[in-house]
């Protein structure tokens, strides 16, 4: 029980954190503090994406991964209503209007891909004689990166869980937010498919 009320609140104060701030730095240093808080008992995934990644090889049960799943998104929607409540405005993630439905996943499926990628290198795959501080450090910088790189194209999501959380709430205050859900549920549960992918045939066997 301890390792998905770890996800909850990893995943709670992630998207406090975008929603309150939506800056790529915070969002990024908050990512490696959480990291770091939780990464020896839950493996600090914070997003379903990642959380795939580590079911397809095989480090989590699939039982653990309905229970990663379900608090990450119980940790974004009650961050979304958190959000509301300190700024009386919804948290949505609107994706850009000078971009179109396939550029949006393309580019939500290549740097979900490369967040995935980092966080199995990094600590998932192998954690053993893996450094926390290095994990809690790269993952941040990563998110930071690929959040940059995307925020004009795609709105830089790269988690389901941020999407399906604040669209619920949405849903209920007559919202359409959750138009946008398949963009961003589809392309990291493709990014995380390449990922692990990558990682068992390019990867693992250097470990």
């Amino acid at each position: 029980m301890k390792k998905y009320l770890i996800e909850f609140l990893g995943t709670y104060f992630l998207v406090l954190a975008v929603g309150i701030s939506g800056e790529a730095l915070a969002v990024g240093f908050i990512l490696s503090a959480l990291i770091y808080i939780g990464a020896l008992i839950s493996g600090a995934h914070y997003n379903p994406a990642i959380s795939l990644g580590a079911f397809i090889l095989k480090k989590i049960s699939g039982t653990e991964l309905v229970g990663y799943v379900i608090a990450h998104i119980a940790g974004a929607f009650i961050a979304a209503v958190t959000v509301l409540f300190v700024s009386s405005l919804p948290l949505y993630i609107e994706p850009p209007l000078n971009s179109g439905f396939y550029q949006q996943l393309l580019m939500e499926t290549l740097l979900t891909f490369v967040l995935v990628l980092l966080a199995l290198v990094a600590w998932i795959g192998n954690p053993s004689n893996k450094s926390v501080a290095t994990y809690s450090f790269v993952m941040g910088f990563g998110l930071l990166a690929v959040t940059l790189l995307g925020e004009n194209i795609s709105g830089s999501v790269f988690n389901p869980a941020l999407s399906i959380g604040p669209s619920i709430l949405d849903y209920f205050l007559g919202g359409a937010s959750f138009k946008d859900i398949p963009t961003y549920t589809i392309a990291p549960v493709l990014g995380a498919v390449l990922a692990s992918f990558a990682y068992k045939h390019l990867i693992q066997d250097a470990d």
